[in-house]
């Protein structure tokens, strides 16, 4: 294994930043910086990396610039190994957001330059960096295939919904006549059952159920799990994040044979009303690409869509890379994938999504 790089100071007029990796004790101070910081997210907080390494078994790495008066950025990575597709650094894996995050240039390319450094030492074919946005743009190739989604609440539940497109507003209606109720007590078997058999008809590898758990146990205060009842049947889940003052559902799934009834349509409305209820101001829809279902039901719900500029610092490859499971070189195997019986992929699948860099 190559030794990692030792990281530079940069010496300027007026300051001093200095990289290098997170210390023993340090993850709090990391945390506060996050949370204060324009540019944080949820899956720059410590906890995420620990997810990945206690469920995908990659490194971490938890590069921080700092001046004399402390923090000045953060730069989370792991160490993604694949014999099939070779190794990258990806910031992050498990997650639509990454990258830097840093408030002002200098710790920014002070960070960059340190992940590309790495990512030589370690001999990797690239370092991805999955931004939600590009502060302090840089001349990185990208690939734009993703665009989010973000709803400001501030207006209130009556008024989101006059405001939604006539076409979601009857979904929506429909949906609340269907009979259904949310639930704010699903459990976690309830939802890993509709969550394994929804990625199984798109003919994704499903997770380990340990993830979620493991998410739910390292976020206890910001994650949740609300579903949607028909009867005494639990036929939809969301598992919710919580940062600063924004709620982002990111795992959801329903189940095919209660479409009829509108389900998505009623719990992300019943999510969206209680937000506003709770006092949240931003609601992120997360991440879809173009051209698909996801991002054709997203599109119905009268909110901001912004681009995603994911960059690309390529070390051992000359393009950037096309390992999205949207892509058509994974055409094939998504359509075995559907093919396998159910039990079969709840077994095999969290064994294989360990290999898919795009995760």
């Amino acid at each position: 294994m190559a030794s990692e790089p030792q990281f530079q100071v940069l010496n300027s007029l007026d300051r001093r930043i200095e990289v290098r990796m997170l210390g023993p004790g340090e993850e709090g101070e990391w945390d506060r910086f996050v949370r204060c910081s324009p540019s944080g997210t949820f899956f720059h907080l410590c906890a995420w990396q620990t997810v990945v390494e206690k469920i995908l078994g990659h490194k971490s790495f938890r590069l921080v610039a700092r001046d004399e008066h402390g923090i000045t950025g953060v730069f989370p990575i792991s160490w993604v190994r694949n014999r099939l597709f070779g190794d990258s650094l990806i910031s992050l894996p498990l997650a639509v957001y990454g990258g830097i995050c840093a408030d002002d240039q200098d710790s920014y390319f002070s960070l960059l330059k340190a992940g590309g450094d790495l990512a030589k030492s370690l001999k990797v074919n690239y370092l991805e960096m999955r931004n939600l946005a590009e502060p302090f743009p840089s001349s990185l190739p990208g690939r734009d295939l993703y665009v989010t989604f973000s709803l400001d609440l501030a207006p209130g539940p009556e008024k989101l919904l006059r405001g939604l497109p006539s076409d979601t507003r009857y979904m929506v209606r429909k949906s609340q006549k269907a009979g259904l109720v949310w639930d704010e007590d699903l459990s976690r078997q309830e939802f890993y059952e509709i969550y394994a058999r929804s990625v199984h008809r798109l003919g994704t590898p499903v997770f380990s159920k340990r993830l979620f758990g493991q998410l739910q146990s390292e976020f206890p205060k910001q994650c949740r799990l609300f579903g949607v009842r028909k009867g005494k049947t639990a036929i939809a889940g969301v598992l919710c994040f919580y940062f600063k003052d924004q709620v982002m559902p990111y795992y959801g799934a329903s189940l095919a044979e209660f479409h009829k009834d509108s389900p998505n349509n009623f719990m992300y409305w019943s999510l969206i009303a209680q937000s506003c209820r709770e006092g949240y101001r931003w609601f992120d829809f997360g991440r879809s690409k173009r051209g698909t279902g996801s991002f054709a039901f997203k599109s119905g719900w009268s909110m901001q869509m912004i681009d995603l500029p994911y960059r690309y610092c390529l070390v051992r490859t000359k393009q950037v890379p096309h390992l999205s499971a949207a892509d058509s070189v994974f055409s094939l195997p998504v359509a075995l994938w559907k093919r396998l019986p159910f039990s079969v992929t709840k077994v095999l699948g969290p064994q294989v999504i360990k290999w898919i860099p795009s995760v």
